[in-house]
């Protein structure tokens, strides 16, 4: 008998559980039900047992060799990618009808409980922003922006106003759209949110928060800021360009900006309506959308952009402030005036 290699084992509530996350089952084994599987996987089991029977029908071992694909990251990525396929097919071959009236049963069923949309830092100062002047970007032609986007690695540490910092955040993150008219012009509850960006069900679990270095008229520091009612919130003053390069594990390509964003996810948002372990993966898809506005935004202002996934998320947590479990930092955006330089001057020395 061959082991599913598509298995993990934990304890749960003091049980031992193994998952089979390829078919998305989970069992709890007896200690003979472990035994019986370490035989097998070390090759010692000399005959069949009726315990073999069970662990065969619960797909946990079969006569023959299971497929194994290639995979070249670590099992846990593994895990990840293999665990979050094929969650719903019994929606396969549903009618148009069936599967409305599926949908909108379990909205009704959720709707009673909805997340907090909106958060706000309670207690801390508020910091206005201009009204954002839109006529930056109106002279601007998409093509060009596209093309003229590119990975800027550095900075001149030039300051840029408040006024272009508000436009960039209003259109990236923001407001931009007042109403959610096609659900409202028919008596329909809003449950989400709309931005220049999509996010799965319309929940926009991002957060966005500012580190200010050089921004006219903004005292450097960390701010949060409010996607509902376009303003900041100050969380701390400071001068954190030489505490953020070590956090960024040394990335010094982040020297000269003249301002960063934090992208963080509230994981609550999304589980709230897609409790399966595959809304992660539709958690980090919508920190990619929105780091892309964020850059397009920001290139059609003229501005240079870096971004990175790479730092330390326990230092950064405590560098943003953040004491809730399901608010966790995932992606980092740097803005500012560059050189226009894929390569920084410092590695191009070393590789001349």
């Amino acid at each position: 008998m061959y082991i599913n290699p598509n298995l993990f084992f934990l304890i749960k509530d003091g049980q031992f559980v193994v998952w089979n996350y390829l078919h998305h089952t989970q069992f709890t084994l007896a200690p003979e039900y472990m035994e019986r599987l370490r035989l097998w996987a070390e090759g010692k089991a000399e005959s069949l047992l009726l315990i073999d029977a069970e662990l065969e029908q619960a797909q946990l071992i079969a006569k023959t060799p299971f497929l194994q694909r290639e995979w070249g990251w670590d099992e846990l990525s593994k895990i990840f990618h293999i665990g979050t396929k094929d969650i719903a097919e019994h929606l396969i071959g549903m009618s148009r009808d069936d599967w409305i009236e599926n949908y909108l049963a379990y909205c009704n069923s959720i709707s009673t409980h909805p997340p907090t949309f909106h958060i706000r830092k309670e207690g801390a100062p508020i910091v206005s922003l201009p009204e954002p002047d839109l006529s930056l970007l109106e002279q601007e032609r998409f093509y060009s922006v596209i093309k003229r986007r590119k990975t800027n690695r550095s900075f001149k540490g030039e300051k840029i106003s408040l006024e272009t910092l508000s436009a960039l955040l209003f259109v990236s993150l923001g407001p931009l759209h007042e109403k959610w008219s096609d659900l409202e012009e028919n008596d329909l509850q809003v449950m989400g949110r709309r931005k220049s960006f999509p996010s799965a069900g319309g929940l926009h679990p991002e957060e966005a928060y500012l580190i200010a270095f050089r921004i006219e008229g903004l005292t450097p520091g960390i701010y949060h800021y409010d996607s509902f009612d376009h303003h900041l919130t100050l969380i701390e003053e400071k001068l954190a360009e030489e505490e953020l390069i070590p956090l960024l594990y040394g990335q010094y390509f982040a020297e000269g900006l003249a301002a960063g964003i934090f992208l963080t996810s509230r994981f609550e948002k999304a589980w709230w309506k897609y409790p399966h372990s595959r809304g992660y993966r539709m958690a980090l898809i919508d920190i990619g959308h929105a780091s892309q506005s964020i850059v397009l935004t920001a290139t059609a202002l003229g501005l240079d952009t870096w971004m990175t996934g790479a730092f330390s998320d326990s230092g950064v947590e405590k560098f943003l402030s953040l004491t809730s479990s399901t608010e966790q930092p995932l992606f980092f955006v740097g803005i500012g005036q560059g050189d226009n330089s894929t390569l920084d001057p410092h590695m191009l020395s070393q590789l001349s």
